[in-house]
């Protein structure tokens, strides 16, 4: 589940990292709506990132919030089927600031909740982990010598789905709407439910490869998509798609 931070996730971030450019003074959150799509699933989450003492500009306290639902996954042991399930992280950290880089980190508490009907694939109707997610947001703008834009990354740890994700991303500024273009890579991994009681695979991973356009602000709202190939250990490939829309207060 990615946070989106920008995310989870896949999961509520694949996904959710969603660290996005600095966003403007006294601004004490950011609210999010991501969806992301491929040949595998069909998943939406939404949730908020919190400066409530500091804001956003400055470093300090964070509390990062993310509800999400994956509403189709394709089953890979049984020809045919689609599973669902939702779940949720609620992660307190700190930002730091070191001149154009940024740095956070955050821990907390995350959900995990299968529909009783599904209890013979996933083998449980809802487990309680610990998450822990980390970002980094560097800015090159004025660089001499990088090209104006930002490298960032998200990295996501989840006991509840037994989970990990890894994004990393480059963008080169356009100078059009504070938006940047340029490639994604993310790495996801984790655990195989099973069919029946029989484990049939006991583990997942997958790749992801793409581009991504992010920070296309209009006022207080913004859009960030991506898209690409994604490669599955021991399935088929898929095109993938994501969508996220931003509002800071």
């Amino acid at each position: 589940m990615l946070v989106c931070a920008g995310m989870p996730s896949d999961s509520y971030s694949e996904e959710g990292g969603f660290f996005g450019p600095p966003p403007k003074p006294k601004r004490i959150g950011v609210t999010f709506v991501n969806v992301t799509a491929s040949d595998w699933e069909f998943y939406v989450s939404s949730g908020a990132k919190l400066a409530p003492f500091s804001g956003l500009d400055a470093p300090g306290f964070r509390l990062l919030y993310a509800l999400g639902s994956k509403m189709r996954e394709r089953d890979p042991l049984i020809l045919g089927r689609f599973n669902r399930f939702a779940g949720g992280r609620v992660l307190a950290g700190y930002e730091w600031h070191w001149g154009s880089l940024a740095v956070s980190a955050y821990a907390g508490p995350s959900l995990s909740y299968h529909a009783p009907s599904e209890r013979v694939v996933t083998r449980y109707d809802a487990r309680l982990g610990a998450a822990g997610l980390v970002e980094f947001w560097q800015s090159w703008n004025s660089h001499a010598m990088v090209p104006d834009g930002f490298t960032s990354g998200t990295l996501v740890l989840d006991a509840a789905e037994g989970s990990a994700f890894l994004r990393l991303r480059h963008g080169f500024a356009t100078g059009w709407r504070d938006t940047a273009f340029g490639p994604e890579i993310s790495l996801s991994t984790g655990s195989r439910r099973s069919a029946g009681g029989v484990i049939g695979r006991d583990s997942w991973s997958r790749t992801r490869l793409g581009l991504h356009a992010n920070g296309l602000n209009f006022g207080n709202f913004g859009l960030t998509a991506s898209a690409g190939y994604e490669w599955r250990l021991r399935d088929r490939a898929s095109a993938y798609g994501e969508i996220t829309a931003l509002y800071h207060y």
